[in-house]
């Protein structure tokens, strides 16, 4: 898991690789991408599901303001964790070919796969 500074949306700057440790799902998404909408609320009910996994709403080119915006105009109240990467960090180290998409990380913070759109293991 590589050590990419992001923040949480209450401003506090985190590391990526601060919640290695158990499985990660990040769901990549950006305001502008089509889809996002639709897999947003899915999130709530994906973190119940899947007690095994960290959920990650991680949304790149965005303030944390833009992303608490999202959520207020889809009527989402997250129960998932949201980081908020401003700079696209992320695509330095696994490159973003789809806006969604999901990641996978296994309990050692190695890459597994990665999938177009929100994908459920």
């Amino acid at each position: 898991m590589p050590k990419i500074q992001v923040r949480t949306l209450e401003g506090k700057e985190v590391y990526l690789s601060d919640y290695k440790g158990q499985k990660i799902l990040i769901y990549v998404w950006s305001r502008t991408c089509v889809g996002h909408s639709e897999h947003l609320r899915k999130l709530n009910d994906l973190q119940e599901k899947k007690k095994d996994h960290l959920i990650i709403s991680y949304a790149v080119a965005m303030e944390p303001e833009d992303v608490i915006k999202s959520y207020q105009e889809l009527d989402i109240k997250p129960r998932f964790l949201t980081l908020v990467d401003t700079e696209v960090r992320f695509n330095d180290y696994f490159p973003i070919t789809f806006l969604p998409s999901t990641y996978i990380f296994d309990e050692k913070g190695r890459f597994v796969s990665s999938h177009p759109g929100l994908y459920i293991p």
